[in-house]
C-alpha cells in the first residue's frame, strides 16, 4: 500500500514540474529587482535574463566605468528555462541623458542558448563587445546607468529585462611632486631676489588609474613675483599610475612657468606656487608647493 503512495505522489510531481512554465507561483519575481537578474516571464519553457557585464575597454584602460569615458561593454545572457533558445537577438537601448552614441542601435546577435548556459556576445567575454557608448563629462558620480534590452529568439518569443552600471569616481589622483630651476640670471640654480627664474614642475599619479591628457595651470598669489607666465594651461599628456611627468620631455628639457622676483624681496620668503590640473574626462584635482627665496 505505501509502496503504490510513492509511485502516485512521483506521478502528480511528474507532471506539475514538466508543466511549470504555466503554473504562475513559479514564474515570481526575485526578491531582489534591482539587480538586473530577474526571471520576468518564461516563454514556452525558456527563461532569458542578464546575467553580467564585462568592460571590454575604456579610455584609460582600468576597466571601470568613469565620465568623460568611451565605454565598450560585453553583456552576457543566461537561460535558467528547460528548452533551448533558438537565434537570440538582443536589441540594446538606454533612456540616461548622460549616453550618447550607443550602438549598435540593430539587433546583437548572441545564437542559441541551451538551458543553463550563460552565452556572450562573441566566442567569450575577452574577444568581442555588444555595445559602445560615450559617458557625458557632466556625470555626477556613482550615478546609475540602465541599460534595457529587448531579446527575441527564432521561435518569436520576446522578453524586455535591463541592467544598470555604475559610474564610479575616478581611481587616478594628480599631485605636485618636484620642481628644478631650468634657468636663472646667475645660473647658480637657486632663486635669489631680484632674478628672472624658469621652473620645470614635475606632477605625480599617486592614484590607481591612468589620466589621460592631463593639463595644469599654475599661478601665484605672492606680491614679490611679476612677470609670472603662462597664464594659460601647460600640457602634461597622460600620467599613468605612479609615473612622475614633468613639463616637456624631461625636468632638464624645457620649463613650465616663468616670473621675476622683486629686488625688495626678504631673504627666505616662501613664494606659494597654485596648480589646478584636470584631464580629458574633466577630473579636477588642485595642489601646491613654496619656492623659497634664498
Amino acid at each position: 500500500m505505501k509502496k503504490n503512495l510513492y509511485i502516485i505522489v512521483a506521478l502528480i510531481s511528474s507532471f506539475i514540474f514538466t508543466n511549470c512554465e504555466n503554473i504562475d507561483f513559479l514564474n515570481l519575481k526575485r526578491d531582489n529587482p534591482l539587480d538586473g537578474k530577474n526571471n520576468t516571464n518564461i516563454q514556452n519553457g525558456i527563461a532569458l535574463k542578464f546575467n553580467s557585464y564585462y568592460v571590454y575597454s575604456d579610455n584609460n584602460k582600468d576597466y571601470i566605468i568613469n565620465k568623460g569615458e568611451n565605454v565598450k561593454l560585453n553583456i552576457s545572457l543566461q537561460n535558467s528555462g528547460l528548452k533551448t533558445a533558438k537565434a537570440v537577438n538582443a536589441k540594446f537601448s538606454t533612456s540616461s541623458p548622460y549616453i550618447s552614441g550607443l550602438t549598435p542601435t540593430s539587433p546583437v546577435g548572441y545564437g542559441d542558448i541551451e538551458p543553463g548556459w550563460i552565452v556572450w556576445s562573441g566566442i567569450s567575454q575577452y574577444a568581442s563587445y555588444a555595445i559602445q557608448f560615450t559617458i557625458s563629462k557632466s556625470t555626477p558620480e556613482n550615478t546609475s546607468i540602465p541599460i534595457s534590452i529587448n531579446l527575441t529568439d527564432g521561435d518569436g518569443n520576446t522578453w524586455d529585462i535591463s541592467f544598470s552600471v555604475i559610474v564610479e569616481p575616478t581611481k587616478a589622483n594628480i599631485t605636485y611632486e618636484n620642481y628644478y630651476v631650468y634657468s636663472d640670471d646667475n645660473k647658480n640654480y637657486i632663486v635669489n631676489k631680484g632674478e628672472n627664474v624658469k621652473l620645470n614642475i614635475g606632477l605625480r599619479n599617486i592614484g590607481l588609474s591612468a589620466a589621460k591628457k592631463v593639463n595644469s595651470t599654475f599661478s601665484t598669489t605672492s606680491p614679490y613675483v611679476s612677470g609670472f607666465t603662462p597664464t594659460s594651461q601647460v600640457n602634461y599628456g597622460d600620467i599613468e599610475p605612479g609615473w612622475t611627468v614633468w613639463s616637456g620631455i624631461s625636468q632638464y628639457a624645457s620649463y613650465a612657468i616663468q616670473f621675476t622676483v622683486a629686488e625688495s624681496t626678504p631673504t627666505n620668503t616662501k613664494i606659494p606656487i597654485n596648480i589646478s590640473i584636470i584631464d580629458e574626462s574633466n577630473n579636477t584635482w588642485v595642489s601646491s608647493f613654496n619656492i623659497t627665496v634664498e
